[in-house]
């Protein structure tokens, strides 16, 4: 009997040893990811029976990779895992699919005990006891507005034989695969899912066919023999010369269990290639194409049914509405035009991003306009797009966003848990906006919304609050980054202590320009706050052509005097003088912290500790490390007035505090000067 098959998904070693260990023992077979992107590429590739998720993982958060698992394996069960969960965070598992959720630190007797159930679940379905999850399976209803697709779906489910479907990326082959399986007189037989390009050659073969021991002798592989299925192989054009000649004999066999070591019941495949000219150029083996021709679907790509674009539309919004999801869906006549008019270069598959994209960042009462979209898809038509532009203002620079969503994970210094936060674009206009992870609260990043400044910047708005972001804005601020939403925990991620790894994630979500104008706000006169009486903690700014910030500060050793001065010359002059400091504290200091409840997320290797007399666990980056750090705390700060800044500010001693009360000082001088209408 073939091991059922847990791919655990944790970056916590740990805590991944620990359920390997027991999980092992229990008789399961297990596999790990560290990250949401490798565990997507491991579910696409060889599909478990069950997924231990974390919420918090590099690469994507817990919720999307619950989300794309539900969306394209319904069949693989998931119980999700969190250190810090909350109801809300539990019920949106639940809704999206999730067989259950658990708060770290669990019991393992628990989870023992909810995998064993979560399995027996997924057996009963896959036997055909029950069929709750029929509807799961139904045709997609972009294929069944398609009469010629979905005539092919309904005779091909009525034979047994080899199935090629055939269209370009992102047309919902697998989607068209699973509906003629699940429509079959087969349908309680597994469908594995095997992707040629990433699968190993020896992986395929285990599902394709029987091993022989040394003495020649078949045996039952762990995943392939024992049992029977159906296989579809995605990709069919990257399977490996020798495999295809192997798989052809058997298609062609006279009996379907012909030869003895030939283990599907049934052959789906996919492509997006043409096979009859990589056949002809011996790319393809001529014997495998001959078995496959015989029963092929053909997929038509989105532009060519353009007319059904605003159905599609309304369907997938009411589909996230019976979700739970309050969304705008309300298209004027020129966005849902220009959705008609586009090529759709990945089909269904970039419709469906760019409708989950509008979903999350355009507010339920508004419009989507055609600067929404413009930011979504790669190439407007050119008259769609000169709508757009017309807005533009000679050289003037242009809002930034990102171009795709980034993923970060790490700990909250203050609250030691395990944390995290995913960077989404927003249209120009919006500014940048922290967003709670489970409940969907937001909180605008303006000086109106700060709580508190006691070792670190918190914002705070109705019942949902975030903390330490200074890091995070000052990075922004630096790159000219201006629309953006940040979901996030409790507290960001404090990294290494410094800003080195924001610069290298936004770097990696590649910048977007947006159709929109900014303006920096300009300082026009001296603003101060603070006492300068016997050297009080003080912060200043002046008028000054750039931007630039001193800071001066006094502590007791090993740090004592120590300035530096920092001019914007662009985002690498940032990046290379600035971002790499790091935050740091002194032991006496660290235990008196952790007593208040704060710092209890320090570690050795994510801020710099200070002894008496010297630094005790690190080599600094910079001589002037420490003041390099104070100007990172106010360059993050200064971008809660929403615009980057046009001014010289002189730092003495300051902290959070003083540089939230400048703020505020600037912000009512701001609006005491806007004239009455």
């Amino acid at each position: 009997m073939s091991k059922e098959r847990i791919l655990i998904v944790d970056d916590e070693k740990n805590i991944v040893s620990s359920l390997q260990e027991i999980l092992n023992d229990e008789g399961y077979d297990i596999v790990t990811a560290e990250d949401g992107l490798d565990a997507l590429e491991m579910v696409q590739s060889e599909p478990p029976d069950l997924v231990l998720l974390d919420i918090w993982i590099p690469g994507m958060d817990g919720i999307e990779v619950l989300q794309a698992i539900k969306t394209y394996h319904p069949e693989i069960e998931v119980l999700v895992m969190s250190g810090h969960g909350t109801i809300d965070t539990a019920v949106k598992a639940t809704k999206l699919g999730a067989y259950d959720f658990i708060e770290k630190p669990f019991s393992l007797d628990q989870l023992v005990l909810s995998v064993e159930k979560a399995l027996k679940q997924r057996k009963g379905r896959m036997n055909g006891t029950g069929n709750k999850d029929a509807a799961q399976h139904e045709l997609p209803h972009c294929f069944e507005m398609m009469v010629e697709v979905k005539k092919a779906v309904t005779q091909a489910s009525k034979t047994n034989a080899p199935i090629l479907i055939h269209g370009e990326v992102g047309t919902g082959k697998e989607y068209i695969a699973q509906a003629i399986h699940h429509k079959s007189k087969k349908s309680n037989f597994p469908l594995h899912k095997i992707n040629c390009v990433l699968r190993s050659v020896p992986k395929i073969q285990i599902e394709l066919f029987t091993h022989q021991d040394e003495k020649g002798k078949q045996t039952k592989s762990t995943r392939g023999g024992a049992g029977k299925k159906a296989v579809y192989l995605k990709n069919i054009d990257a399977m490996s010369q020798d495999l295809q000649a192997k798989l052809a004999s058997a298609l062609k066999s006279p009996s379907p269990r012909k030869p003895a070591d030939f283990v599907p019941d049934r052959i789906f495949a996919s492509t997006t290639k043409d096979l009859k000219a990589m056949a002809e150029k011996g790319e393809f083996h001529p014997d495998l194409y001959e078995a496959l021709k015989e029963n092929v679907i053909n997929v038509p790509p989105l532009r060519d049914n353009r007319a059904l674009i605003p159905t599609l539309v309304d369907e997938y919004f009411e589909d996230l509405e019976s979700k739970g999801k309050v969304i705008c869906k309300n298209f004027n006549e020129e966005s849902m035009r220009a959705l008609c008019e586009y090529d759709w270069p990945e089909n269904f598959k970039e419709l469906r991003s760019v409708l989950d994209q509008i979903a999350r960042t355009v507010h339920p009462n508004e419009e989507i306009t055609l600067k929404n979209i413009s930011t979504l898809i790669r190439q407007l038509p050119p008259q769609t797009k000169s709508k757009i532009s017309k807005g533009k203002k000679g050289d003037r620079p242009l809002q930034r966003t990102l171009k795709r969503s980034v993923v970060l994970c790490g700990r909250g210094l203050h609250s030691g848990i395990k944390t995290g936060l995913i960077m989404q674009p927003l249209p120009p206009g919006s500014g940048i906006i922290f967003g709670d992870i489970s409940s969907g609260s937001t909180i605008p990043a303006k000086v109106e919304n700060v709580q508190s400044t006691e070792y670190a910047t918190s914002l705070r708005k109705g019942y949902a609050s975030v903390s330490t972001i200074e890091h995070i804005m000052a990075t922004l601020h630096m790159y000219r980054v201006h629309n953006l939403l940040i979901k996030i925990g409790d507290e960001a991620p404090v990294m290494d202590g410094s800003a080195k790894d924001f610069c290298q994630l936004i770097e990696d979500g590649d910048f977007e320009e947006q159709d929109e104008v900014y303006e920096e706000l300009v300082i026009d006169k001296t603003y101060t706050f603070g006492s300068k009486e016997d050297g009080g903690a003080h912060i200043s700014i002046e008028p000054y052509d750039g931007f630039k910030v001193s800071y001066h500060m006094e502590y007791p050793a090993p740090i004592g005097i120590m300035e530096h001065t920092f001019e914007f010359k662009g985002a690498e002059s940032f990046k290379e003088e600035i971002a790499p400091a790091r935050t740091f504290g002194f032991v006496k200091d660290v235990a008196m912290l952790n007593k208040m409840g704060f710092g209890v997320g320090g570690k050795l290797d994510n801020f710099i500790l200070l002894g008496d007399e010297k630094v005790l666990n690190t080599t600094l980056r910079y001589e002037n490390e420490f003041a390099r750090h104070k100007i990172l705390d106010i360059l993050g700060d200064f971008y809660l007035l929403g615009k980057p800044i046009r001014g010289y500010i002189k730092a003495h001693k300051s902290g959070h505090t003083q540089n939230i009360g400048l703020l505020k000082t600037i912000k009512e001088d701001l609006v005491q000067a806007v004239p009455a209408h």
